[in-house]
């Protein structure tokens, strides 16, 4: 039987605050990919400059921008929208299919289609983590603190989709 005090939602990026008690299952590290057919046509961009002027595939939840990590702050691109959605899935293969850039989560490239290629522009993308959300008058019922072990296990750290045989 599942109760109210074992609901949960499983989580990419930051949660709301104030109503829900988060716990961080793994990193997430964040890449830029394009298809060859989209390089072939637009150019491989090889720095953060070079990237302004292409085409963006981009999450409808965030900003309309990529940010980088800094010596200080953030940096921060504005690619030329030409997609917005609002799943990760149909990012990575509009990716595929050409119609731009996109910065993913490699978990979303891990057993990916070779179809996309990972660009190199100098910068590592903004970082995230993966969290397990649940509401905070519920507490963790012994379900939840298994749930939230079995699956920081199954992810590990570094996540098996960020490691050295897995595709990035």
């Amino acid at each position: 039987d599942v109760c109210s005090s074992d609901l949960a939602v499983v989580r990419h990026g930051p949660a709301p605050d104030g109503w829900v008690t988060t716990v961080r299952l793994a990193t997430s590290r964040r890449v830029l990919v394009a298809s060859d057919a989209y390089l072939a046509t637009h150019g491989m961009p090889r720095s953060l400059a070079e990237l302004e002027g292409h085409h963006g595939v981009l999450y409808t939840n965030r900003a309309i921008d990529w940010r980088f990590e800094g010596p200080n702050d953030p940096a921060i691109v504005h690619p030329r929208p030409r997609l917005r959605v609002n799943n990760g899935l149909v990012m990575r293969d509009a990716a595929a299919a050409g119609l731009g850039i996109a910065l993913l989560p490699t978990f979303l490239l891990h057993g990916a289609p070779e179809r996309l290629r990972v660009l190199d522009v100098g910068a590592e993308a903004e970082g995230a983590e993966i969290h397990l959300a649940f509401l905070k008058h519920q507490g963790a019922s012994a379900r939840l603190r298994a749930l939230i072990a079995h699956l920081q296990a199954a992810f590990g750290d570094p996540p098996y989709w960020d490691r050295p045989d897995a595709r990035a």
